[in-house]
């Protein structure tokens, strides 16, 4: 039984779920049934777009938490364990019910040749059927229209963080291709809840709402009379949605009152974003920044810190499929420096495959073989630097270097 349950949580890696993604709602839709449609009447808000989806459910978890509602929420990917993926009452699911629940999907479901994720969607409903929650938080894994989430009937809420370019070899290749795919969970009298988008996006989103019969709700960031848990700029837009959805929420007889929403805003936490991490007395920034709009986000958290103008260390390791460019067109700066490192067990891009960049100045740019060499690097700098240095690129690395943090300070 050992190995078999260390099998299902090497299956689970992020590489083997990466490798088997295969969009499409068939599958998951004639397991569910299988299952007797766990959760079938349980209301969920779905979380959609491109970057912003965990910070909302974060806020909403938090909000939710303090309300003292019985909820379950689903999130992806994970930062250190798959566990952290299906939560009731911000409770991970533990190791032993996950094993028992995944392996009867895996014996009893097999005909129907289920994705990981859509194995672990499957998990969490039926984990939320057995705790009778009376609410459930989706997060969308890719897109929307054939995302394993939205085989849940019961989504009269959809929030939507920011849609931006990403996922292109499975969304599409253009901002329209890639918003209409995620704006397909939109149903009649669905409400919808979003903050601000570029223009070209904003304007899909009211058509298709108008299209199906659906309501929009335009938030503004939310005011500074809120303090929030989350550090960053960006942070006030996903905030304001959550509050809209709490607010949508109210509508459907939920009656969440101001002091929760207050409380649960202030309260909310959430690994690896714009966190500071002490490793050996020394403070390293990180940052799941691992596409261009998620970038510019980073990019304009940096304008407002001090000493900026005399450069950052960038400890950066970007997954092979992402746009490293513009990523890096968008992050280094004048007297900035960049450690290259692949992230740990995924392809990633390498020195020698910049040269086209034109932009850059390769004088400042250093390659390492593992990230924790680019962490030996600084300590061995004359001077630690004056800005934190920033490890971002990708959620697989910010998730070993916090392990490996952990571990060294040990």
């Amino acid at each position: 039984m050992k190995n078999a349950n260390l099998k299902i949580f090497e299956l689970l890696s992020p590489k083997y779920e990466r490798d088997n993604i295969k969009l499409g709602l068939s599958r998951i839709t004639k397991a569910l049934q299988e299952l007797d449609n766990p959760c079938k009447n349980i209301p969920a808000i779905q979380i959609i777009g491109t970057n912003g989806k965990g910070s909302i459910a974060a806020y909403l978890e938090s909000i939710l938490f303090e309300a003292n509602k019985n909820f379950g929420v689903t999130t992806s990917p994970h930062l250190f364990d798959v566990c952290e993926r299906i939560r009731v009452n911000k409770n991970n699911i533990n190791k032993t019910e996950f094993e028992k629940i995944y392996s009867l999907i895996e014996k009893n479901l097999s005909i129907y040749e289920l994705t990981p994720f859509e194995k672990i969607i499957c998990c969490a409903l039926n984990f939320f059927d057995n705790a009778k929650v009376e609410l459930i938080v989706l997060e969308a894994g890719l897109g929307g229209r054939l995302d394993a989430t939205t085989a849940h009937k019961s989504r009269p809420i959809i929030a939507i963080g920011n849609i931006g370019l990403d996922h292109k070899e499975f969304l599409g290749n253009t901002i329209e291709k890639i918003t209409k795919e995620k704006l397909a969970v939109i149903e009649k009298n669905s409400i919808v809840i979003s903050c601000d988008q570029n223009s070209q996006v904003e304007n899909l989103i009211n058509k298709k709402v108008e299209e199906v019969g659906a309501e929009i709700i335009w938030k503004d960031s939310i005011s500074n009379s809120y303090e929030l848990g989350l550090k960053g700029i960006f942070q006030k837009q996903n905030a304001s949605v959550a509050v809209g959805a709490i607010e949508a929420l109210n509508n459907l007889g939920f009656n969440i009152k101001e002091k929760y929403i207050s409380e649960g805003l202030k309260k909310t936490t959430w690994n690896g974003r714009l966190e500071i991490i002490n490793y050996l007395d020394k403070n390293i920034l990180v940052d799941c920044a691992h596409n261009y709009p998620a970038a510019k986000a980073l990019s304009n958290e940096r304008s407002n810190w001090e000493n900026e103008d005399k450069g950052i260390y960038w400890i950066l390791g970007v997954q092979r499929q992402k746009d490293i460019y513009a990523i890096l067109k968008t992050l280094l700066k004048k007297n900035d420096h960049l450690l290259l490192v692949p992230v740990p067990n995924q392809p990633s891009w390498k020195l020698n495959d910049l040269s086209q960049i034109k932009e850059i100045d390769f004088q400042n740019i250093i390659e390492f073989e593992k990230f924790e060499f680019a962490i030996e690097y600084l300590f061995n700098l004359k001077n630690w630097p004056p800005n934190h240095p920033v490890l971002t690129g990708s959620i697989f690395l910010v998730a070993e270097f916090i392990k490996f943090a952990n571990k060294q300070n040990c």
